[in-house]
């Protein structure tokens, strides 16, 4: 029969012989007065991709050879000039400078919609515009671009997209369309691209709207002074235009959003709702938080955590914030991760979070991510395989009577 005292040196020699880093990955009880005990929390896997799960299902999602994320969307239109001058009292026939309305389009594109605050740039967002005219008189385009999103507080903001004046090359803020002659009548093919040398287009996209409207009014012989009426008469004039009453007008609009980005201090919750505490706080002596990170992002983050109830209501919050270590791991060309980077942070708990955990039914990882810094701006390319799981666990000291 062992002796009690030898017990007791027994189980002190096998506490300090563990790893007590492993502890919470293996949920390792070691009953004496001072028994640690460690337990897993939960664990996340959460994905870049993620960031785009609200894009609007019109939206087409591709990967180009790189395997970096493409979003486009493609919407095409037919005006019959004929209908749409009778519906708006107007009359072509009459060669002055005169404004037909085409229906205003939009599109959903909550593509940040969760992020709280922070901002994002995309590198090469464009926006392509390919006109058919069939008209056989001159015609340019008016063009306006907003953006809405509604706020915490319910209010609806609008942003305009600011194009600038060397995307117009007729006064008054007019691009003009190529049209068909009255001796070459094959319809016409414009080209139109927006992109950030020609608009702030990228930092539109970056205020987040959540749709995007686009109007856009076609203007009769803007060549002609304003209120100015141009006559042929035979045979003194020969007439330069008609109005071919059979006409129409065929837009074809596509947005191409490659997903390379700058992210600056961008802020994103995930909820960690599946948690387990397997541990009544009462014998709690203290407790230890142990979180570890696998970074498979080509840039590193910072993690701060909230412990919230049933009710979502903020229990507890950590004040420190956790380090997601820059990933040297990465092959600069491609940009693949050839692996993740390990991270482990340890975090005793106050009085209050101890007794908070308890009550915790969610865990919020408020991530906040930056890509690399420098100047001109340096843009990363979103890849599908990018992620960081964060594996939460915690260490404690146990009292118990033999």
């Amino acid at each position: 029969m062992i002796k009690s005292s030898y017990l007791c040196v027994a189980v002190m020699l096998l506490i300090s012989s563990c790893n007590s880093d492993q502890l919470d990955l293996e949920g390792l009880k070691l009953s004496e007065n001072n028994g640690l005990y460690a337990f897993p929390i939960g664990e996340t896997t959460y994905k870049l991709m993620d960031l785009l799960d609200d894009a609007d299902s019109s939206l087409t999602i591709d990967t180009v050879e790189n395997g970096m994320i493409f979003f486009s969307f493609e919407e095409s239109d037919t005006i019959k000039l004929a209908d749409e001058s009778t519906d708006q009292d107007i009359d072509l026939a009459v060669f002055l400078r005169q404004t037909v309305d085409f229906p205003t389009s939009s599109f959903s594109i909550p593509f940040f919609e969760t992020f709280e605050s922070g901002s994002f740039l995309l590198e090469d967002p464009i926006l392509n515009f390919n006109i058919t005219n069939e008209l056989r008189m001159p015609i340019a385009i008016e063009l306006a671009i907003y953006g809405t999103k509604i706020n915490d507080d319910g209010d609806t903001l609008r942003k305009e997209l600011e194009i600038y004046d060397s995307f117009f090359d007729l006064n008054d803020s007019l691009r003009s369309i190529l049209n068909p002659s009255l001796t070459d009548t094959a319809a016409a093919l414009t080209l139109i691209t927006l992109d950030k040398t020609s608009s702030d287009f990228d930092q539109f996209l970056g205020w987040t709207p959540e749709n995007i409207y686009m109007s856009m009014s076609m203007i009769a012989n803007p060549d002609l002074p304003e209120d100015s009426i141009l006559v042929f008469l035979p045979p003194d004039t020969i007439p330069d235009r008609d109005f071919n009453e059979d006409a129409q007008i065929f837009t074809n609009m596509s947005l191409e959003l490659p997903m390379s980005l700058h992210l600056d201090d961008l802020v994103v919750p995930v909820n960690l709702d599946s948690i387990t505490v397997d541990v009544d706080v009462a014998t709690l002596d203290s407790l230890q938080l142990r979180v570890v990170t696998y970074n498979n992002l080509p840039f590193g983050a910072l993690l701060n955590l909230q412990f919230l109830n049933s009710s979502g209501d903020v229990l507890y919050s950590l004040e420190e914030g956790f380090k997601v270590l820059a990933n040297p791991n990465l092959n600069s060309i491609s940009f693949n991760i050839k692996e993740p980077e390990i991270n482990i942070n340890q975090v005793w708990l106050t009085e209050e979070g101890v007794d908070a955990l308890n009550d915790t039914q969610t865990i919020k990882i408020i991530m906040t991510l930056n890509t690399t810094d420098g100047a001109p701006t340096i843009y990363t390319p979103l890849l599908e395989e990018y992620a960081l799981e964060v594996k939460i666990s915690g260490k404690v000291r146990l009292s118990y009577e033999l």
